[in-house]
């Protein structure tokens, strides 16, 4: 059917929904699919809106009651300065001294009192009154907004519950009426949803900006205290910044709210196209998957679907029995495949929570066809049976078909895998894993729910939609028919479960302060806990409590901070920025997050738990996030780091060296591995940390825990060295109109590439940048921000952006530029710093005094022409001094450079080795001599196997580099060769060469010998080719490859040494040109200027690998180069005379050149020209004498002829006319078609033989009045004077053209007999109007012209009108008669011609 009940995915994949900026709406994504995240991150802002409504409530009660009590004093503080002042009549005291101090403490007091009164009367309007249009309008419609929410949310979830309970049996028109009711529901839960999303972020904004005004003005009211001087001047300037942040962020609000409005109609648009249901009854006429069913059309297929489903997830609905005696409830469940694994997510009263995730080769998954609901299929495994239902017959097949695709592509994996390189050694798809945190297992959840499941009401088999007022979806357990061993509650240990026992260590070492697992979302306890433990976990606990986003339920009563951790560096901020999707369980991710490794590289994700308790149902954060250039993992590099086409083995030093072709891996079975699986429990030892460097700051280490959440795909080797807080915005190219990436929150830097992740208005912004991209930074300092630009390369950024403008509000501007310009200066340095010092080169920008320049080193020339003015707008701030003395340090100081370790040579570097033969290949590249040398040497380059395999190699094993007794390092490549010798035998042979570094000057020169043996060659064994790569330092981050070949004979041949060594030096070059092709082209893949770190991390170290890698390329690549075959003495014999004999021709045909090059060279320009003009004078004179000499013979015969008497007549030689063709022919008469004796043809004749034919046609007709006739005689007499002369040229044609001529009479006869029958019409008509005796005026002139016509124009005036009626009418008998005659008699010829014309 075309159209189902609903579509199996209510959004496509994440691509569709692309936003036309790179802010992703992940809430509104989540609430289009109604993800379990979105309802946890609903819950949990609603949660957190209470708690701001409580507060912000006792604020204004408490700061009501405070302004009212102190007003209240206001008589008693009169009276108290009234009393000051010593009475008139007390004179006892001082006039001096002591009068005047009391009278200057009474004035003092009063002021002071008078302002604390003032500040008291301010109150109400500054604090008060703002926070009370807040509750009573921005927290009033959102609540409206949730209370939507929630009633949608409810009569969604019944009203599916309904609709899905239904039988086979039941009608298909009640069925599409209850589909359609469905989908009303649904319309209005996502509306409901979507205003909730748009709502929330508004109420957010809000908040902050009321919060951070009301705080200024307070602040700007305290200020004018002069005791609080101290402390005020010492905040002020954060005051003023954060003031600041707030008038950015309302400056870029309506831009952000714009682009949630079009997310919010994107996503609303599609997701209600997506389900909305068919009008066709026979859509509903399906229970099951196609063929299976008793009922149900023969084909049914999904409008746009894939071809393959890869993986898959959104809610199914769950059977479980309960209760005694037992009793079956259906519960819905989002579950999800994909990864080689089946699980699924519930939400909980914490967040979204995980149950076990089963392998997918344990599981068989088909239809349940015995089942009384529709669309109903069944998950076994050897424990347990799952019966799940999905809503429509589409989501049932794409199910189906995802396990299907998920066992095969999983078994393929399995096949050709190491189970030692997986986590724990076992592969997911063979194993069934519990969630291996405790805090998000659902396994507590499901005892709880069971316990007290057989107490819950219920009708018939629909299931209870959900608690009441709340937005938490109904509890969901799992009871199947045979239940696995499983723990009651996630708090409590089984017996040999040492793994729960460790992780409730780890909570206590963490001190997670979190929510008991079965309280509900408003009754919470107290509960008594001590102060964080120190470490990562209790900076995390300490940051995000300094957060409303992250406030714990359980507040204490008087904050505790810890010891010197608490205090951590200015590498990054003390707190943390907001996830993309908040529940009560997103604090406990970062912390588990801090204590382990969740993803060790790109390919691998998130566990599910983290994932959907921080980005939801996708990490949606990759979508748009740009793919830094590591050529580490180019999966599309041939040569480069873990290439696709080569399978490595690494082989120990004492094992043997086994071909994996010979070699048979026995073949699984499916079902061996299906009754035996394994059942994973929670390991007694946690995956461990991520390791960082001595000394590493602790406040990285907390923002790494986050960092690796936000961004999960960077490797760990990748480690932050900064962290800012910030906003930006982005420049694109003029001819691109791309969407600029803006956002505010998180800048993280590492030592290759920089992270910008924000959160702003329910739009996330996860973008990063390589750090070789920029160019240049510069800085400019701002009243309400500070402003650091980032200067990219046009072109290498893929949205074409080239310029970022970050705008800084409480961070050091001219620290943070200092250590920018440090890493960027580190980036082209010849030896990069590594991490430690790298870091401690940062921290010491900050404690180390710098000296000042001269007043002219300190202007504004240092500031790049590219920084835009500050001129006082939204995008920039006019100057004014900075509030801190240290200001425009950047400017007024230079970074620290590290000393440099070495001094590479001025001027380029020249090496050439002795004793060799030829220079075959030279190459110059820009990066440094030491990165080329990794790039070949490395013990990660695979440049050098790959080479080998194209010369036919297989099972190339290259061993590592070694010390020799020489004190040099060289290793060895060993390797198989199969080739058929000329007799058709298959021979193969091991071949083993090697390498030696033989001069080793680090940065500056390397020499590299690479002795090969010559195994296709004849006489392999007597000589060896003997190559020496040589890279030298040219300048900064350029340097050459140089390589040399020769050949070392050991047994030389006597009589075919030369031959042989021209051959392999031949093919040395060849092999030497290949390898520079491929430095080149790893070079470029490198990057050029890149630095030499990066070349070290991708190619490896020199030296550090100790085992032997053993590389099988695959069988495809076998067919992509032209191998290598072996020659013979005979082969080289017959190919050097051939190349004689053609050298003998190619020698020939240049003496033949050269010689006619002689003589080109000896004859002159000026004598071809000579030799062209006499030969073109020869040729003129040849052709003019037989022209002439023809002429002159001509004039003579006619001379004759005329002395004779015989001459040529004028008018008979241009003219023979058909009166003249029974004198020249005999065979002219008359035609015997025209009319015989007519007066008509007659006077057709008269006309025609008016004059004589010899005189010019111009006079033809001249005694004729009529102007047709004198044109029909002078048109006859031109066109036959014309056909004599051209009878007179074509007399051989002469029958032809007399029957042009008669044709063209007899067409002249036609149109002048046609014209005469028409003039016989009008004659006949006038005839007829005169005897009619009432004749007009009109008539009478008409009747008078027909009479000229008649008359051939005489006058007749003077004659009697009855003659003249006599006469016309006895002409028009006679005349009109024979006209109309001949007229029939042509028609009648004209039939029988079409007859017979008809008949042929």
């Amino acid at each position: 059917m075309a159209n189902v009940a609903a579509v199996a995915a209510p959004l496509p994949a994440p691509s569709t929904f692309r936003h036309p900026s790179p802010s992703i709406p992940v809430v509104l994504r989540e609430a289009g699919l109604d993800s379990p995240s979105f309802r946890a991150a609903a819950l949990y802002f609603a949660e957190q809106v209470d708690a701001i409504e409580r507060w912000l409530e006792g604020y204004v009660r408490t700061t009501a009651k405070l302004s009212h009590d102190m007003l209240g004093l206001e008589e008693t503080i009169n009276t108290y300065l009234n009393k000051i002042i010593p009475p008139p009549n007390i004179n006892a005291v001082d006039h001096d001294y002591t009068a005047l101090a009391l009278k200057r403490f009474s004035e003092g007091s009063r002021d002071w009192w008078m302002h604390v009164l003032n500040q008291a009367r301010k109150m109400d309007t500054i604090s008060v009154e703002p926070i009370r249009g807040f509750l009573q309008g921005d927290l009033r419609n959102f609540k409206e907004a949730r209370r939507q929410l929630e009633q949608s949310q409810k009569v969604f979830d019944t009203t599916l519950a309904r609709y899905v309970a239904q039988s086979k049996a039941k009608e298909p028109s009640s069925l599409r009426e209850d589909a359609f009711a469905v989908y009303e529901t649904r319309k209005a839960y996502l509306k409901a949803s979507m205003d909730f999303c748009f709502f929330a972020p508004q109420f957010r904004i809000n908040l902050d900006k009321l919060l951070v005004r009301v705080s200024s003005d307070l602040w700007r009211e305290m200020k004018r205290s002069r005791d609080a001087a101290g402390s005020f001047g010492k905040y002020g300037h954060e005051m003023d910044r954060v003031r600041g942040w707030s008038k950015e962020m309302e400056l870029s609000e309506p831009t952000f709210k714009r682009e949630l409005g079009i997310a919010r109609r994107d996503i609303g648009e599609s997701t209600l196209q997506a389900f909305k249901p068919s009008r066709e009854i026979d859509d509903y006429s399906a229970s099951t998957v196609p063929f299976l069913g008793s009922r149900g059309p023969m084909n049914v297929t999904t409008a746009g679907q894939a071809a393959v489903i890869m993986e898959k997830q959104g809610w199914l609905f769950l059977r479980t029995i309960t209760g005694k005696p037992s009793r079956t409830n259906w519960i819905r469940r989002w579950y999800y495949c994909r990864d080689g694994i089946f699980g699924w997510l519930v939400n909980g009263p914490q967040g979204v929570l995980q149950g076990d995730e089963i392998g997918v080769l344990l599981c068989n998954a088909k239809p349940a066809v015995g089942e009384e609901r529709r669309f109903c299929f069944e998950v076994k495994t050897k424990n347990q049976t799952l019966l799940l239902q999905a809503e429509t017959q589409a989501q049932l097949m794409e199910w189906l078909e995802v396990f299907e695709v998920a066992k095969k592509k999983a078994f393929e994996a399995s096949v050709g895998r190491d189970s030692s390189s997986l986590p724990g050694g076992i592969d997911p798809a063979f194993s069934i894993t519990p969630p291996s945190l405790p805090e998000f297992s659902a396994k507590g959840l499901d005892a709880q729910v069971e316990d007290g499941a057989a107490g819950v009401e219920r009708t018939g088999n629909l299931p209870a939609p959900g608690p009441e007022g709340g937005l938490i979806p109904r509890p969901s357990f799992d009871i199947t028919t045979a239940p696995p061993k499983r723990s009651v509650t996630s708090l409590a240990r089984e017996e040999g479960e040492s793994g729960r026992e460790h992780a409730a260590r780890i909570m206590q070492k963490l001190d997670l302060h979190r929510k008991a697992t079965f309280t509900s979302g408003t009754d919470v306890g107290s509960m008594p806990s001590s102060a964080p433990a120190g470490g990562i976990a209790s900076l995390i606990s300490a940051s995000h409590n300094l957060l409303p986003g992250y406030a714990s339920k359980q507040q204490l009563p008087v904050p505790v901070l810890p010891g010197p951790e608490s205090q951590p560096g200015s590498l990054a901020p003390p707190t943390l920025v907001t996830p993309p999707t908040t529940t009560n369980l997103s604090k406990t991710a970062v912390v588990y997050s801090s204590d382990r490794v969740f993803v060790a590289n790109a390919s691998q994700t998130l566990p599910t738990a983290i994932m959907a308790n921080y980005w939801g149902s996708n990490a949606w954060g990759q979508e748009y996030a740009s793919k830094t250039n590591r050529l580490d993992i180019d999966l599309d590099d041939p040569f480069g780091p873990n290439s696709p086409s080569i399978k490595m083995t690494t082989v120990g030093d004492g094992e043997e060296i086994k071909s994996p072709s010979s070699t048979h891996k026995k073949a699984i079975s499916m079902d061996a591995r299906i009754n035996h699986p394994k059942i994973v429990q929670p390991s007694a030892e946690k995956p461990p940390p991520e390791t960082f460097p001595q000394n590493y700051p602790i406040e990285l280490k907390t923002n790494s825990a986050q960092f690796r959440l936000l961004f999960p795909s960077v490797p760990l080797d990748e480690k932050l060295v900064l962290v800012f807080r910030a906003s930006w915005n982005s420049t694109s190219e003029a001819e691109k109109e791309m969407p600029p990436m803006a956002g505010n929150g998180r800048i993280y830097v590492t030592s290759d590439n920089m992270y910008f992740y924000g959160h702003q208005m329910g739009l996330v912004v996860a973008y990063t940048i390589n750090l070789d991209t920029i160019t240049e930074v510069t800085a400019a300092p701002g009243r309400d921000c500070d402003f650091i630009f980032l200067h990219l390369n046009s072109g290498t950024d893929s949205f074409g952006y080239t310029r970022i403008t970050i705008k800084t509000f409480l961070e050091d501007l001219d620290l943070l530029h200092a250590r920018l310009n440090l890493l960027m200066d580190d980036l082209q340095a010849e030896e990069p710093m590594d991490l430690p010092e790298l870091i401690r080169e940062l921290i010491n920008l900050e404690k180390d005094e710098f000296d000042k320049r001269s007043p002219s080193m300190d202007s504004w020339e240092e500031i790049s022409e590219h920084t835009p003015i500050d001129d006082g707008t939204a995008t920039g701030r006019a100057v004014s001094p900075r509030f801190r003395d240290a200001a425009y340090r950047s400017r007024g100081r230079n970074a620290r450079k590290a000393q440099p370790k070495f001094q590479v040579p001025t001027h380029p570097v020249m090496y050439e080795p002795e004793d060799m033969q030829r220079k075959v290949a030279e190459r110059n590249f820009e990066i440094s001599a030491k990165a080329c040398f990794h790039v070949l040497f490395g013990d990660k380059s695979f440049v050098f196997p790959k080479l080998y395999f194209e010369r036919r190699a297989q099972h190339i094993a290259q061993g590592p580099w070694k010390l020799n007794e020489a004190g040099n390092m060289h290793r060895q490549f060993r390797f198989k060769v199969n080739y058929t010798t000329r007799l058709g035998r298959s021979t193969a042979e091991e071949v083993t060469d090697e390498q030696t570094i033989e001069l080793f000057s680090d940065h500056v020169t390397y020499v590299v010998t690479h002795v090969k043996t010559p195994w296709h060659l004849p006489h392999a064994h007597g000589f060896k080719l003997v190559t020496k790569i040589v890279i030298t330092h040219v300048s900064k981050s350029k340097c050459k490859l140089a390589i040399f070949t020769k050949v070392v004979w050991s047994k030389p041949p006597t009589l075919t040494k030369n031959m042989l060594e021209r051959q392999a030096l031949d093919d040395a070059g060849q092999d030497a040109e290949d390898l520079a092709e491929v430095a080149t082209d790893q070079v470029r893949k490198l990057g050029h200027h890149s630095r030499t770190k990066r070349a070290i991390q991708v190619y490896g170290n020199v030296g550090m690998q100790t085992q032997v890698v053993v590389f099988t390329p695959a069988e495809t690549e076998t067919s992509k180069k032209t191998q290598i075959n072996p020659r013979t003495l005979g082969q080289m014999l017959f190919e050097t005379i051939r190349s004689f004999a053609d050298s003998v021709a190619s020698s020939l045909m240049m003496w033949a050149f050269a010689i006619v090059k002689k003589l080109w060279d000896v004859v002159t320009a000026q004598w071809i020209i000579l030799i062209l003009l006499w030969l073109s004078l020869f040729t003129n004179v040849f052709i003019s004498q037989q022209g002439a000499s023809t002429w002159w013979s001509e004039r003579r015969a006619a001379n004759f002829m005329n002395r004779i008497g015989v001459g040529p007549n004028a008018v008979m030689s241009k003219a023979i006319y058909i009166a003249d063709l029974d004198e020249a022919a005999q065979s002219s008469r008359a035609l015997p078609s025209w009319p015989q004796e007519s007066y008509c043809y007659s006077t057709f004749q008269s006309i025609a033989n008016s004059s004589d034919l010899d005189t010019p046609y111009e006079y033809a007709g001249a005694s004729l009045a009529w102007g047709s006739s004198r044109s029909t005689a002078r048109r006859l007499r031109q066109t036959r004077q014309r056909l004599g002369t051209y009878r007179h040229d074509l007399l051989v044609a002469m029958r032809v053209i007399n029957t042009i001529e008669r044709e063209t009479l007899h067409a002249e006869w036609e149109n002048w007999l046609l014209d005469e029958n028409h003039r016989c019409e009008q004659v006949e008509a006038m005839l007829a109007v005169w005897n009619d005796s009432s004749l007009s005026s009109p008539e009478i002139k008409a009747n008078e012209a027909a009479q000229k016509v008649l008359q051939g124009g005489g006058g007749g005036g003077d004659k009697d009108d009855a003659k003249r009626r006599e006469n016309l009418q006895l002409w028009h008998e006679q005349y009109c008669g024979s006209c109309k005659t001949d007229r029939e008699d042509l028609l009648r010829e004209r039939e029988s011609m079409a007859l017979a014309t008809a008949l042929l």
